[in-house]
């Protein structure tokens, strides 16, 4: 049988059954309606086969006759028209009564299921359609099958040129390799390290640009085949707003220090490195000297000018790998990583001294602070945290007790 074939149907009787059976069977593709009988030319079956274009006869054998071989349905209680028909298309071909409406009843809801199915369809792809999240069905073998409008949107590629590419295309280094080596691993093994789990990875724009984006890719078969869906939100938003509340939580605000939860975080780790590799960190507080009167003498805003220059020379004074932070008010420490002699620490002592001694100016007012500064060193001084920050405190108030803007190193003797 060809593949186009499509089976020649009859309908007798244009009734409401023999027009609802009409409306069903005109809307399958491999069915072909040749057409309608009924005497009554008013019946709703002729006034439907006439707006589908299809034949309407009064005459059961002039239909019949020009029908050739094909299925009758006889929707009448008249069985001397089956009895006609079968003289026609044998009586295998004919069905009727008991037949016609029981095969009715079953056309009947298998349209409603695929009514269903078909709006089913459409609502889900007006989901998919309108969703704002990137939706990206991949293979197996991590190649793009089918992308939703917002993933285009997103990446800034069509449909077209999405499709049959792989995923990676997507993604920046290093997430890119790790994807793969997940997805071959998953292929191998089974283990699910990154299906069904939340991940921040980097996206990549076609323009070339990066964006941080959340993925979360879950497994379907399909026919027996493995493919995989991801979903994909931009959470560039996202990350500005809580790198915004970290910078609030942990992040002076006037100097852009790190702040006293900060400093303690920051010194907790670097002593536990220090630990871990037997290497020595200094701990140093520094308190301006001469601030109080700078702030009473020319008021808040020279004040907050002097801690902002203060800070900044303070940065300057350090390696990249140390860190400086404000603990509040005037008063400043600073931690030394991977110290490789304890002198090391004198000496950056010494150069802050040196750089906070010079003039500040601001609005045409001039100013100078000193420094005083303690200094603690891990392990030499103190193994313990709290021991090590209380160490160089009074360290501290011993360079102010000396003379100020100098600083001491917090040996037993000061304790």
């Amino acid at each position: 049988m060809s593949e186009n074939f499509k089976q020649p149907v009859l309908i007798i009787g244009a009734g409401p059954g023999g027009s609802a059976l009409l409306e069903i069977l005109s809307q399958e593709v491999d069915i072909s309606v040749l057409g309608i009988i009924d005497t009554n030319l008013d019946a709703p079956g002729i006034k439907l086969a006439r707006f589908l274009g299809i034949m309407v006869y009064a005459d059961i054998e002039d239909a019949l006759k020009l029908s050739g071989h094909c299925i009758v349905f006889n929707m009448t209680h008249d069985e001397h028209l089956a009895d006609v028909a079968a003289g026609y298309v044998g009586v295998g071909s004919v069905l009727g009564g008991q037949e016609a409406h029981f095969f009715w009843k079953i056309i009947t809801r298998l349209q409603a299921v695929k009514n269903q199915l078909l709006e089913n369809q459409v609502r889900m792809q007006a989901v998919l359609h309108n969703i704002g999240e990137s939706i990206i069905s991949i293979t197996q073998t991590g190649i793009i099958e089918d992308v939703n409008p917002a993933t285009a949107v997103l990446f800034g590629y069509t449909k077209n040129e999405l499709i049959d590419q792989p995923v990676t295309m997507l993604m920046s280094e290093p997430y890119k390799s790790e994807h793969d080596s997940y997805l071959a691993n998953y292929k191998r093994t089974g283990e699910k390290k990154v299906i069904g789990q939340y991940r921040e990875v980097v996206g990549k724009h076609k323009d070339g640009s990066e964006f941080q984006i959340e993925l979360n890719v879950n497994e379907m078969e399909l026919s027996g085949s493995k493919h995989f869906v991801g979903l994909v939100r931009d959470i560039t938003a996202r990350k500005v707003a809580e790198n915004k509340l970290t910078q609030l939580a942990m992040y002076d605000q006037l100097t852009g220090l790190p702040n006293r939860t900060n400093f303690f975080g920051t010194l907790s780790r670097s002593l536990a490195q220090a630990q871990r590799t037997n290497s020595c960190v200094a701990l140093l507080f520094i308190d301006l000297d001469g601030f109080k009167a700078v702030n009473d003498a020319l008021g808040h805003n020279m004040g907050d000018q002097v801690l902002m220059e203060a800070a900044q020379r303070l940065k300057n004074c350090i390696r990249e790998s140390d860190i400086s932070a404000r603990i509040g008010g005037d008063e400043f420490t600073v931690i030394l990583n991977n110290l490789n002699h304890n002198d090391d620490a004198s000496i950056v002592a010494d150069k802050i001294i040196q750089a906070i001694n010079k003039t500040i100016v601001h609005n045409h007012n001039t100013c100078h602070v000193g420094a005083s500064i303690g200094i603690a060193i891990y392990p030499e001084h103190a193994t313990d945290i709290n021991v090590l920050i209380n160490t160089a405190d009074k360290a501290m108030y011993c360079a102010k007790e000396k003379g100020k803007n100098t600083y001491v190193l917090g040996t037993k003797s000061v304790l």
